[in-house]
């Protein structure tokens, strides 16, 4: 009887690795349920704990959302429709719009052909579907809801995709303002300012303050340039390195949280996604001490990670979850509330929909807040540092003017 390695949720919510044997994957799964496992990968092989923690490495390219989201949405469309599930992913395959995506479901394609169900293929080593996706529909392969779970997961992802283009949105205006700024200095350094003061030093004219200072960082600029340019990119890529480390990241997203304006929306959105994360798993029939460690996958934050991890000890202690996110002190006290609420009651699925809403229209009025004050402050310090070179230029050139009427 073959042998086959695990990654798993135990009823504590912690992540356990393990083998077992069966006579396939479906049997093995089985079992696992049976013994209150939430599978999160299954391969052939007694690879145990080592083979979970390298399956873990995932490459770096990702399909995005709108790409799952229309998967999602296509393939529950096709199972509602009748048409046999493999003659639907060979026809995706062929018709998916994005590229990755295509050749991902081509590859579930043939993975299906051989026997796999489509929630196995998804967690085949070097898959790029998110593990919250592939878990979601073995939940719904192993319950009949799998059209249901699809629907679900296809708004998700869309609303996960608008949500990132927003933020994209909101980084867009001030890159580029800060790029003609750049430009128009560049011009300024190289171009402009010699010729001007070519003319200025031929007629004798003397040079103010203002000026001077602005040659002086024109000249460190122009001498330096090869040096500043090495350092600028050393630094990113420093930066960079360290911001993929835990601690780095966690630093990162801490001072991203102090920053005016953007705190308050970093924190709206981690919530929105906590809320809306946690009412699809329990919707979906997952306990929510199961699903918390994929709730914290999709969080997209290091200090709201941390928060889930108080929240996890807590649920495992027996205690309230909405105890332990007090203590983490990262979510507001409505939100806390709210949840609070919802365990009281038994309404919880309810109100994490209702909290999911909320802070989406929280999220939208911040992207607009955040846009609105960014566009005038980013207009200031351009229109200031283009001022200060206008003057620069100008006062010495009234001055020269003016010794050649005299």
């Amino acid at each position: 009887m073959p042998k086959f390695s695990y990654r798993a949720l135990d009823s504590r919510g912690q992540v356990v690795a393990g083998s077992l044997s069966g006579d396939s994957m479906l049997a093995v799964r089985q079992s696992m349920k049976n013994d209150g496992l939430v599978a999160l990968e299954i391969r052939e092989g007694a690879g145990g704990a080592l083979s979970g923690v390298l399956s873990s490495f995932k490459p770096k390219r990702e399909v995005n959302g709108e790409a799952l989201s229309h998967f999602c949405r296509q393939l529950s469309v096709i199972m509602m429709s009748g048409v046999n599930i493999l003659k639907g992913l060979e026809i995706m395959s062929q018709q998916t719009p994005d590229k990755l995506m295509r050749s991902e479901v081509g590859r579930i394609f043939r993975e299906v052909q051989t026997g796999k169900n489509i929630s196995e293929a998804m967690r085949s080593p070097g898959s790029l579907i998110p593990e919250m996706l592939s878990g979601m529909v073995a939940t719904g392969e192993a319950s009949g809801s799998l059209e249901d779970v699809l629907r679900t997961m296809s708004e998700f992802y869309d609303k996960e995709h608008r949500i990132k283009q927003k933020i994209k949105s909101a980084s867009v205006y001030p890159i580029v303002m800060a790029v003609m700024a750049v430009g128009i200095i560049i011009l300024f350094f190289n171009f402009l300012l010699p010729q001007i003061l070519g003319m200025i030093t031929a007629t004798g004219g003397k040079l103010p303050l203002i000026t001077r200072i602005v040659i002086a960082i024109s000249e460190v600029f122009t001498r330096y340039y090869l040096i500043i340019l090495i350092s600028v990119v050393t630094l990113g890529v420093v930066l960079n390195r360290y911001f993929k480390t835990p601690g780095g990241r966690l630093n990162r997203d801490k001072f991203m949280l102090k920053v005016p304006m953007a705190g308050g929306l970093i924190r709206n959105v981690s919530t929105m996604r906590f809320a809306r994360t946690a009412y699809i798993l329990i919707h979906s029939g997952v306990p929510l001490l199961q699903g918390l460690e994929l709730i914290k996958k999709n969080l997209n934050n290091a200090v709201a990670e941390k928060a889930m991890d108080y929240a996890i000890d807590g649920l495992q202690r027996g205690e309230s979850m909405a105890q332990n996110l007090v203590k983490a002190d990262y979510f507001d006290t409505m939100a806390i509330q709210m949840f609070s609420i919802g365990e009281e009651t038994g309404e919880l699925e309810k109100i994490l929909n209702e909290m999911a809403e909320f802070y989406n229209q929280e999220s939208d009025a911040g992207f607009a807040k955040f846009l609105a004050m960014v566009e005038p402050i980013m207009l200031v310090v351009i229109g200031g540092m283009v001022s200060v070179i206008i003057i620069s230029v100008l006062l010495p050139m009234m001055d020269m003017f003016s010794n050649i009427k005299r």
